[in-house]
């Protein structure tokens, strides 16, 4: 699957060992041509849903990891560097990011919801890290979770968990909540997630189910009880 690294696109030949589908995909390279054209900051690569042959490389390794998922699976990428960004670990976040919300359908796994922009550009869910990036979470399946921006800044302050079994527990804490906070005209955002007693929307395979290892990690670390 190598590409030439000066190459724009890589040949159908080698696109079809990954995608199956014998097509030119556009490579880093040529994603950065085409942005330069358009006039596309760089920062954008992170959103854009269009995937270069590199990111659908992480792609397809995360969605094809082992099988059983492994029991003693550690959350933590002890080699993941903290505040160096090079350009191997931007195309692994994007491919961790991409595989997430792929796995979850573009939608939300608390409230389902699903949408993207009028230009079909941008989708609205965010690949979560259950075990957080800047504490060397892993850039993986198991380690990761689709959110809207309001449910996954409300996970990663701990208003909520997920237990073992899927299902949302909310903090002891949002009993203090004012009358005024947490609500989106009546509609009461924080609280409202005591009535999400069923299991959150989860992959179509089992074993793209985020890891019990990751959510008791943010249980004991993250979650206000």
């Amino acid at each position: 699957l190598n590409v030439c690294q000066h190459a724009l696109v890589s040949r159908p030949t080698s696109t079809v060992m990954l995608t199956d589908k014998k097509e030119w995909m556009l490579t880093e390279n040529g994603f950065d041509k085409i942005l330069e054209l358009l006039h596309i900051p760089q920062s954008q690569k992170e959103v854009l849903p269009t995937k270069s042959f590199e990111v659908e490389k992480i792609v397809r390794k995360i969605k094809e990891s082992p099988r059983p998922r492994p029991r003693s699976y550690d959350p933590f990428d002890k080699e993941k560097q903290k505040t160096t960004i090079t350009k191997e670990t931007a195309i692994r976040a994007r491919g961790f990011r991409q595989a997430v919300i792929e796995a979850y359908d573009y939608r939300c796994a608390i409230c389902r919801f699903k949408i993207n922009s009028p230009d079909l550009l941008l989708w609205e869910v965010q690949a979560a890290h259950i075990v957080p990036h800047h504490l060397k979470g892993k850039d993986d399946i198991w380690n990761g979770v689709a959110l809207c921006h309001l449910h996954h800044w409300a996970f990663d302050v701990g208003w909520f968990t997920i237990l073992d079994d899927y299902k949302v527990h909310l903090s002891s804490k949002a009993a203090n909540i004012q009358n005024d906070f947490g609500k989106i005209g009546e509609y009461d955002f924080i609280k409202s997630l005591l009535l999400k007693n069923d299991t959150i929307f989860l992959p179509d395979k089992k074993e793209r189910y985020p890891h019990q290892n990751s959510l008791k990690w943010h249980r004991e670390n993250i979650f206000h009880h």
